[in-house]
């Protein structure tokens, strides 16, 4: 017993240094980021920082502080290879895109994957299995999963609250900012009076800085803002921290990013002119608030941020944006009421349309299609409008009717469940799919947001086929193969290697694997590729090759 409490007074002093631990930088290149947190991504705000590395891979990774490796994942989308660290602080550090994990991590992780004949895995990990200290090196950094090229990935969790932290905004990692944000466009909506009638463009500045004329608004409108932040050292279009708009010196909108909760980001899609983004546009903070935003605990707003003129007189409409570390841009507008100048777009009279509300559940059936919306859904009230598009085409292989389901131009948090009657043949039912509708058919399932869709059959195994170089399917020590699914899609990518199932990845059409000599003896192998669609057809090809 004396020699007890000596040893847990120790371990109590190590906690505590460990918990009283200054975040060190991951990597030892100087710091330049190529995202930061809060970046507007569409349908997700990024929740860390992207360092910059130059354009290669290969740096070695170091843990920010002491702790343990938690959780390692590995998968061909998302962060690819990614690996998390857990603290004694409460916070868990997350490093995406990696080359590779250090040697133990990869020896385990390689050793599940064959054991589960899977390329992706999702391994956690006990506090003792994989310990770390401050500065240990944990991999190296690489280009997986979906990154567009060699960067790391980093950011931090709060580990009991799933809420990711801004290291930047907090002091934690200091820059050199002294530049501004830029505005790259400005853009404004009328709203029309009728409660669901909805909005349109009437303003699109694309050089937002050099208006001097005097802008014509109806009643009720509102403004969406596209800007970009700026950092010494780096080109890249980073985030903005703040928007505000205010009307005569009254704050009509604000909205301030913070530490965005993991299951909150999705309510971007509420918060930016969604069908701008949709169509492939940069995103555009709007003023208008809608009811159902969950990000209303970080916007403050008047009239939900509607800019109401109701008199003759010329008004200062000014717009923000505000960096991390305080830097400002401004932009003052005049403008005026002028509603006779605004007419609402004719609607498409062959579309039905029933009033949706944002707080309801919300169903329709008509004929041989049924829709059910759950509650919480949208975000606004809606005029949900619907058309059967065409019916079956047998030489597509579309075995119901084809229908629209509500504008893809309003965004959902949740998807709706569809069904649609389809005359299907019992020796075919397992064969059937409700499918995207367009130029091509895709696979959609059951649960499903705005758009058109019908019931399509697919009886056609996928293509295969190796990629050569001057006839030999082995680059180096690679091999890729093409595969191609024209109808449901691919579901599975199976390889065999002299019968033994091999390690290969599935990404965007091709399979791809690395012959190891750990794994492979020199000679002559025989290798198989069986493909597998959404729809269970399979097809399969064999190869002889040298290694």
């Amino acid at each position: 017993m004396k020699r007890f409490f000596p040893l847990v007074f120790a371990l109590v002093l190590s906690l505590n240094a460990w918990a009283q631990e200054q975040a060190i930088r991951p990597l030892d290149v100087p710091m330049s980021f190529a995202g930061t947190y809060g970046e507007l991504r569409h349908d997700h705000f990024h929740s860390g920082v992207d360092w910059r590395v130059g354009g290669k891979v290969g740096d070695d990774i170091h843990v920010i502080k002491s702790g343990y490796i938690s959780r390692v994942s590995v998968s061909p989308w998302g962060y690819g290879n990614g690996i998390y660290v857990t603290h004694p602080d409460g916070t868990t550090s997350v490093y995406g895109h990696l080359l590779r994990f250090c040697e133990p991590v990869a020896r385990r992780v390689e050793k599940e994957q064959y054991a589960t004949e899977s390329f992706s895995v999702n391994l956690r990990f006990a506090p003792d299995e994989f310990p770390v200290k401050q500065g240990d090196v944990i991999g190296q950094v690489g280009n997986t999963g979906s990154s567009a090229g060699p960067h790391l990935h980093m950011e931090i969790r709060d580990t009991e609250q799933d809420l990711s932290l801004n290291y930047i905004s907090r002091g934690v990692y200091k820059p050199i900012d002294k530049t501004s944000p830029q505005f790259h466009r400005v853009c404004f909506y009328a709203l029309d009076t009728l409660p669901l009638a909805g909005s349109w463009r009437i303003h699109n500045l694309t050089k937002p800085e050099a208006v001097r004329d005097t802008l014509v608004l109806p009643w009720r409108s509102y403004v969406a803002i596209d800007a970009t932040d700026r950092q010494e050292g780096t080109g890249a279009k980073l985030a903005v921290e703040q928007y505000r708009v205010s009307l005569d010196d009254t704050l009509l909108f604000a909205f301030k990013v913070g530490d965005v909760p993991t299951d909150r980001g999705r309510y971007i899609r509420s918060l930016i002119q969604y069908d701008e983004s949709r169509r492939g546009g940069r995103d555009l903070v709007k003023s208008l608030v809608e009811p159902g935003n969950r990000l209303d605990d970080r916007i403050e707003s008047r009239h939900r941020g509607v800019i109401e003129l109701d008199d003759e007189a010329v008004h200062t409409l000014m717009l923000e944006a505000i960096d991390e570390h305080g830097n400002r841009a401004a932009l003052r507008y005049r403008v005026r009421h002028g509603d006779e100048r605004f007419q609402a777009p004719v609607r498409d009279s062959t579309l039905q349309a029933l009033p949706w509300l944002w707080y309801m559940q919300n169903s329709v059936t008509d004929s041989t299609m049924s829709y059910y919306l759950p509650a919480g859904a949208l975000c606004d009230n809606i005029y949900f409008t619907w058309k059967k598009v065409a019916g079956p085409d047998p030489a597509r292989g579309i075995v119901s009717d084809v229908w629209q389901i509500g504008s893809p131009d309003i965004p959902l948090m949740r998807a709706g469940a569809l069904e649609i009657a389809a005359d299907v043949p019992p020796e075919l039912e397992d064969k059937a799919y409700m499918a995207n509708y367009g130029r091509t058919l895709s696979y959609s399932g059951v649960n499903v947001r705005f758009g058109t869709y019908c019931v399509a059959i697919d009886t056609v195994a996928p293509a295969i086929q190796f990629v050569e170089r001057k006839k030999n399917i082995v680059d180096g020590s690679r091999i890729r193969i093409r595969v191609r699914d024209d109808g449901s899609g691919i579901e599975a990518a199976r390889v065999e290697i002299d019968g033994k199932w091999y390690l290969s990845m599935l990404r965007n059409g091709v399979v791809s694997l690395e012959l190891k000599p750990e794994r492979l003896r020199r000679g002559k192998h025989a290798i198989k590729v069986i493909v597998t669609d959404i729809c269970g057809n399979e097809s399969h090809e064999t190869r002889d090759f040298s290694y």
